[in-house]
């Protein structure tokens, strides 16, 4: 997986915590979805912050679904 579409409202509560918390740093892991008990979980993004004057904490947020691709119309690409 290369990439995913990503809600810019859902990415923006994320940037906001992270500021609230003081990030400095932030790592962005896509996944891809995966199927668990017969259940099919959606692509997603996993983000793992770290201030820089406490680098021994990582702190997981929560993750974003991937819009689904009929809903974000990227075939311009």
């Amino acid at each position: 997986m290369n990439s995913i579409v990503l809600s810019v409202p859902e990415l923006k509560k994320i940037v906001a915590t992270l500021t609230k918390d003081k990030i400095d740093y932030v790592q962005v892991s896509l996944n891809e979805g995966d199927t668990a008990d017969g259940d099919t979980l959606p692509p997603s993004a996993a983000f793992v912050g770290l201030r820089a004057s406490e680098p021994e904490e990582l702190i997981d947020y929560d993750e974003l679904e991937a819009v689904p691709e009929a809903e974000a119309d990227f075939s311009i690409l």
